[in-house]
């Protein structure tokens, strides 16, 4: 592994660990503007469930873009790649799994009033 690889792996995780994150945060969020949106009408909840969908996706994307671009050094390499590789791919996938969590809370949100707690 070159000095240049070791750069690269928090782009293989970025997908773990963006995903995760973003849902943490779009739950916390929610439950805590749940409160201010029962007296008065707010997006502000739409705006934190869109845009961190958005954080979970790009995480997608950046480990996509990553596996992509390492793809020809798993020939090269000695020990083929695999770890990163399956990091990168795991990564895409829970990226998109959370974002897609992130939906379904925010179309709860939208139908469920916030009031009836």
């Amino acid at each position: 592994m070159t000095d240049a690889d070791r750069g690269d792996k928090p782009l293989y995780w970025a997908g773990v660990a963006l995903g995760p994150v973003a849902w943490g945060l779009n739950l916390q969020g929610i439950y805590v503007l749940a409160h201010f949106s029962c007296e008065t009408t707010r997006v502000s909840g739409t705006v934190v469930s869109v845009v961190l969908a958005i954080v979970a996706l790009a995480g997608t994307a950046i480990s996509a873009r990553a596996m992509r671009r390492g793809a020809g050094a798993e020939w090269v390499d000695a020990q083929g790649g695999g770890p990163r590789s399956f990091m990168a791919w795991l990564g895409v996938g829970m990226g998109a799994l959370f974002a897609l969590v992130i939906a379904n809370q925010f179309a709860a949100s939208l139908l469920i009033s916030p009031c009836l707690r």
